[in-house]
């Protein structure tokens, strides 16, 4: 992995370095965490809003999601079919969110280089039904599944 330094000279912090200290100064949403109220088991379909199967996945499989302590693991498809957790927060009003930095090959007009990428899925749990929308760079799925 290549690493650029931000600024001249020796001692300089790497981007990464910066990219952690920006994201560790509480970008993220600032409501209280769910606690274990929408705790549980929720089956249901994931399917495929924008992208190709080839790189985002089928375009719809069956999905289950344990939520346990206000957090839950989302699969984020790094290439189909291999999949990684994602960590996705639950906010005592039901809304969901979580988002990942990840690595992948960008392609321009004369080569293919490495370059990084966000992942978010965004959403709500509302009677017993989990919300979710997963947006990264190529790929866009939706989550519809029922606690049960």
């Amino acid at each position: 992995m290549r690493m650029r330094a931000i600024g001249n000279g020796a001692g300089c912090l790497p981007a990464l370095a910066v990219l952690a200290a920006v994201l560790a100064s509480g970008c993220a949403p600032s409501l209280p965490s769910a606690g274990t109220q929408f705790d549980g088991t929720y089956t249901g379909l994931d399917s495929l809003v924008s992208g190709t199967p080839y790189q985002c996945g089928a375009p719809a499989y069956p999905e289950t999601i344990e939520v346990r302590g206000g957090r839950f693991e989302y699969p984020f498809v790094v290439n189909w079919p291999r999949t990684a957790p994602m960590d996705v927060q639950v906010f005592a009003d039901g809304t969901t969110h979580g988002q990942a930095q990840y690595g992948t090959d960008g392609y321009s007009r004369w080569r293919q280089d490495f370059m990084t990428a966000w992942v978010t899925v965004d959403g709500r749990i509302s009677d017993a039904t989990l919300e979710a929308t997963m947006a990264d760079l190529r790929c866009v799925r939706h989550l519809t599944a029922r606690r049960g």
